[in-house]
């Protein structure tokens, strides 16, 4: 099964903490949010994970890579810029 996990946004609400760091790589309870969303989709049955990227992608790909430390495979989708919610991906 496949899923797409929107993460391109700036995360401007939360202020300093994403000056530098993407939303989704925020850790609780001592891993990315971004983790915790992968692995309950692996544990759905979702094997096939697309995530959409734009702030600082590289610190999301150089953590995720391919996925299969987490049995799934991952893709990558790069916004050059930012196209909102429903032309995400």
């Amino acid at each position: 099964m496949r899923a797409m996990v929107l993460s391109a946004g700036y995360g401007t609400r939360l202020g300093n903490l994403t000056r530098e760091m993407p939303k989704p790589m925020l850790f609780l309870e001592g891993r990315p949010m971004l983790e915790h969303i992968i692995c309950h989709l692996a544990r759905q049955g979702f094997d096939q994970i697309a995530i959409n990227l734009h702030f600082k992608p590289e610190i999301v790909q150089n953590y995720f890579g391919d996925g299969s430390k987490w049995c799934v495979k991952i893709t990558y989708s790069y916004e050059p810029e930012l196209l909102g919610t429903a032309r995400g991906g």
